[in-house]
């Protein structure tokens, strides 16, 4: 191919852990990228560690800090290589990245100790041994010519805001711009590239990685990147659904949502798409698909940048077993310094917060539970720490409801026209966030599931 004749158009492929774990998988796979192709455009596939890989690196970088993780490292090494079997591709492939994460292992066994540094390029693992498997088997199995990209080479971690060491690590961010030239030569290169989700670099060359659910981000920078025509999140799912529909049966798949209604859905806790992912593709108007790799003929949630105002909830998100934090100030209520020290702190556990509420002597904050630093001795030692600074602190788990895609006060409305007995005996919080679009209240986990499906069969309209 001369580069006369390139006029690359890129589509983006996201596939996650539960995708790409089986040869059924791979053959979908390969049938999706073979259907692109046939279409005339180049494709990149993005994908995750395999399905709880992720979790099992894991708990090998914190065995191995304790000197210990022998089986739990050849339990992972022999996981691929019968992986690599299944999809007839020569183990001997890995052997590359079994010695980096033995060597790697062995660093943090030496220090005794588990830096972020390390964790981080020990976990990435997942993504580099996946991948390599996966473009293996693609290069073996489709009639075009394949490429492996290291991600970590194209998309570096931005560093223009402090941060704690745990989140320099494992919950960077990146702002890759558009490169005509890298997608020109890529396509005079091959027709399809393979690379990873989760990671990245650091200006230093370190590896580090975009927290969880990272694959999605990842994909949206290299959309971005490429100046894609398209970007495709395939999944286990085939959409967005007006609610989770393993909690409520009725809920309803929605056919398009604009950018800023699916990010508040993301930032609400649905987990079909992440918020970074849809603030990637966004200012370049790329449009966003969901589908099932299960069912690939099933059209998906188009997800772009046509907004329609509606009087009605689209949409109604939940997150459970959330970890709220009370804090009563005191006298001195919120003055400068008494905030500064309360951030500080959350700050230097390296967990992110959402402030729900204020008055004069008390702020309530949702910590973030998704945040691969959290757990719930985390949790207790901030309790702790934040004790010092306020003069009491209280400690609950809450479920928050979050209603999407009208305003705020058309929502409040339609609540207020309720049969009172279908609403919750106790509201613990309502909550006006800076969407317009968005308004969120808080009621007690054993109530939330009962409460979700009560207000999608009043709010949600077919």
């Amino acid at each position: 191919m001369t580069k006369e004749n390139i006029n690359a158009q890129w589509r983006v492929l996201k596939f996650g852990g539960s995708s790409v774990s089986s040869l059924q998988d791979w053959q979908n796979i390969q049938s999706i990228v073979e259907d692109h192709l046939q279409q005339g455009y180049q494709v990149a596939v993005i994908h995750s560690a395999f399905k709880d890989v992720t979790n099992q690196l894991e708990q090998l970088a914190l065995e191995s800090s304790q000197g210990h993780g022998e089986a739990l490292l050849e339990s992972i090494v022999k996981r691929h290589q019968d992986m690599a079997k299944n999809l007839f591709i020569e183990p001997s492939i890995l052997e590359p990245w079994f010695a980096s994460l033995r060597t790697v292992v062995a660093n943090i066994r030496e220090k005794n100790a588990l830096s972020p540094c390390d964790r981080a390029e020990l976990v990435a693992h997942g993504e580099l041994l996946s991948s390599t498997l996966g473009e293996a088997y693609l290069a073996k199995n489709i009639d075009a010519k394949t490429q492996w990209v290291d991600a970590r080479q194209h998309l570096i971690a931005v560093d223009d805001e402090p941060k704690n060491v745990n989140e320099y690590f494992l919950n960077a961010v990146c702002r890759p711009r558009a490169n005509t030239e890298l997608a020109e030569q890529w396509a005079s290169e091959s027709q399809v590239i393979l690379s990873q989700g989760f990671i990245a670099n650091n200006a230093n060359g370190q590896t580090v990685l975009l927290g969880r659910e990272g694959s999605d981000t990842s994909a949206a920078y290299f959309a971005s990147l490429l100046s894609a025509e398209s970007l495709q999140i395939w999944t286990d799912v085939d959409g967005i659904y007006s609610c989770d529909p393993n909690k409520v049966t009725s809920a309803l798949k929605l056919e398009q949502l604009s950018y800023n209604q699916a990010f508040d859905m993301a930032q609400a806790g649905a987990k079909v798409l992440h918020p970074r992912c849809l603030s990637a593709v966004a200012p370049q108007g790329i449009p966003i698909e969901i589908r099932s790799t299960k069912q690939p003929s099933v059209a998906g949630t188009i997800v772009n940048d046509k907004h329609q105002e509606s009087k009605w909830v689209k949409a109604i998100a939940l997150k459970q077993n959330i970890p709220v934090i009370t804090l009563l100030l005191g006298r001195r209520g919120q003055q400068p310094d008494t905030l500064q020290k309360v951030f500080a702190v959350i700050n230097e556990f390296g967990l992110t917060s959402e402030l729900l509420a204020s008055t004069k002597e008390s702020l309530v904050l949702e910590i973030d539970n998704s945040n691969s630093i959290y757990s719930e001795s985390v949790l207790t030692e901030l309790s702790q720490k934040l004790a010092e600074v306020c003069k009491s602190v209280l400690l609950s788990h809450s479920a928050i409801i979050s209603l999407v895609g009208c305003h705020a006060s058309q929502a409040l409305w339609h609540l207020m026209q309720m049969d009172q007995q279908h609403l919750p005996e106790q509201w613990l919080l309502l909550s006006h966030t800076s969407s317009d679009h968005h308004l969120s209240f808080l009621v007690n986990d054993d109530d939330a599931e009962e409460v979700l499906g009560l207000l999608h069969g009043e709010l949600i309209k077919a």
